[in-house]
């Protein structure tokens, strides 16, 4: 009889060693949400044990590694049964984040520098490129998405620059973060988006923006929207081409050869006539006119298309517009 009772009572007592042990498996990594590590965070079935407290978490988007002995120790003093049977000697612990976007990581370092260099063309902006990118300034799910810059260092002749973060910005007992790069002024220069022929007259939805070192705009670059809308090209322009105030022009509406109508008034007299253009040109450009019917040459202002104005210089003329 007592040879039967011990097999089953050494199954009993294993069947109820590996329940405890399947219950109490121990992840070798884990990702939480807040600013604690806790039994059930680590512990698959920890029970009445799941909210004792740990270890503190890392930083939002940071990770850590707790001893498997600590993790052993707080177990067994909550009552958790548990064997450390697979030889792990660490758990890594993830802290879930959320991003702080690189726009206002940007704008952050991009204020901080400006303090200390206020150097900077009145026109440009900072441009602030992060040798690492930002992923790694992250904050608590629910905390503010903000960022303050603690520290940095700025080097003028180069642009390089090593800077602290905090995030979020008004929290002091946030982790600090570094990050570095290049930051140095730049201009937003208009482009357009599609190939522009002579003759064509640019809109404002044909125009894109694109930003460039402060450095490779020229004097003559056109920086300004309202440099290019209503005007048109000199010369064929690509999509994207820099352009010039050289490159544009008022869009012509007197062209070579045209008929166009003379237009003259002193006081309350207007004379009006019939000419030939000897030149093409936009408005405001002064022309070179024949009456036909004199063969005569007249000055005038283009006002419109087709339409121009005899000046005070060409008046000694006007007999010819009668002609």
């Amino acid at each position: 009889m007592t040879r039967l009772l011990i097999p089953a009572l050494a199954a009993l007592c294993f069947g109820v060693s590996a329940s405890l042990a399947s219950a109490t498996e121990l992840r070798p990594s884990v990702v939480v949400p807040g600013e604690t590590v806790t039994l059930g965070d680590l512990f698959d079935g920890a029970g009445n044990a799941s909210q004792v407290v740990v270890n503190e978490a890392p930083a939002p988007g940071l990770s850590m590694d707790i001893s498997v002995s600590r993790i052993s120790l707080v177990a067994r003093r909550n009552g958790l049964a548990w064997r450390n049977t697979t030889g792990l000697t660490h758990v890594t612990v993830s802290r879930s984040g959320v991003p702080v976007s690189e726009a206002e990581v940007s704008s952050a370092v991009a204020s901080a520098i400006a303090s200390v260099s206020p150097s900077m063309p009145v026109t440009a902006k900072l441009q602030v490129e992060f040798a690492n990118g930002t992923a790694g300034v992250q904050v608590g799910e629910n905390a503010p998405r903000t960022v303050k810059v603690e520290q940095i260092d700025f080097n003028p002749r180069n642009g390089n620059f090593d800077a602290l973060l905090r995030a979020p910005a008004n929290d002091p007992g946030a982790a600090l973060r570094r990050v570095s790069g290049r930051a140095y002024p730049a201009l937003d220069v208009p482009v357009l988006k599609r190939d522009v022929a002579p003759g064509d007259v640019v809109r404002a939805d044909d125009i894109d923006w694109i930003r460039l070192p402060a450095d490779r705009v020229g004097q003559n670059i056109i920086t300004a929207q309202a440099q290019l809308v209503g005007m048109s090209p000199r010369h064929p322009v690509r999509t994207g081409d820099l352009l010039r105030t050289s490159d544009m022009q008022q869009p012509v509406v007197v062209t070579k050869g045209a008929t166009v109508d003379m237009s003259y008034v002193t006081g309350s007299l207007t004379l009006l006539a019939r000419g030939k253009a000897l030149q093409s040109g936009a408005v405001g450009d002064t022309v070179d006119v024949l009456n036909p019917r004199s063969n005569r040459t007249v000055q005038g202002v283009i006002e419109g298309p087709n339409l121009v104005r005899i000046d005070a210089m060409g008046a000694p003329r006007l007999s010819e517009l009668k002609s």
